[in-house]
């Protein structure tokens, strides 16, 4: 039976996840992890607790809140400090400790637990400067990419995997970034199945 741990699940993407699966899959067992740092995540809780979806209060930044866990197939890591400017102003800590530390937390976990390693990561993780050479055309209600790009990897069906990487992206998207490179390296050396989605 597929046991799955959403870590940042009482956030926006990790409760969402976390509900449309239970309603899809009702025989999963889900179990949340989060923090609650963020304003408004312990809203979610009763809407998790409806559909049977445990939770569990912990961090991801301490390791020693996943030492005890154990039996799960499958590990979403959601959690994230998801602002651009996080860090910019103040210290960057908690953004590196949470997204980077804490990313190599749950690939431990997925390693000792043989489970798969489903990593939500962010479209912000390609160069602001490369983003701003794309060309555009208006549209009646929306921008939309132009066919004719003088960069690899895009196109008017938006920015692929083979946009080039080359140049600064944020704070955030270089703790996302390097986490997906150092999930790469669990792939290779710990064989553990791993998916990178960069959603944005």
């Amino acid at each position: 039976m597929k046991k799955i741990l959403i870590t940042g699940g009482a956030g926006f993407v990790g409760s969402s996840l976390a509900i449309g699966l239970k309603k899809k899959y009702p025989h999963y067992s889900i179990c949340c992890l989060d923090n609650l740092k963020r304003r408004g995540a312990e809203l979610n809780l009763p809407r998790l607790a409806e559909l049977g979806i445990q939770f569990i209060h912990g961090d991801i930044r301490n390791r020693e809140d996943l030492d005890s866990l154990s039996g799960f197939t499958t590990i979403i890591e959601a959690s994230a400090e998801p602002s651009v400017l996080a860090g910019l102003n103040t210290l960057p800590d908690y953004l590196i400790n949470t997204n980077l530390l804490g990313a190599i937390n749950c690939l431990y976990l997925a390693a000792k637990e043989k489970a798969d390693f489903l990593f939500i990561s962010t479209s912000r993780v390609y160069p602001i400067a490369a983003i701003d050479r794309l060309s555009y055309a208006e549209m009646d209600t929306r921008f939309a990419l132009s066919a004719s790009q003088d960069l690899q990897g895009a196109s008017q069906k938006g920015i692929s995997e083979s946009f080039p990487l080359e140049g600064s992206r944020s704070l955030y998207g270089a703790t996302k970034l390097s986490a997906e490179i150092l999930i790469r390296e669990f792939n290779q050396f710990y064989n553990v199945r791993t998916v990178i989605n960069r959603c944005g």
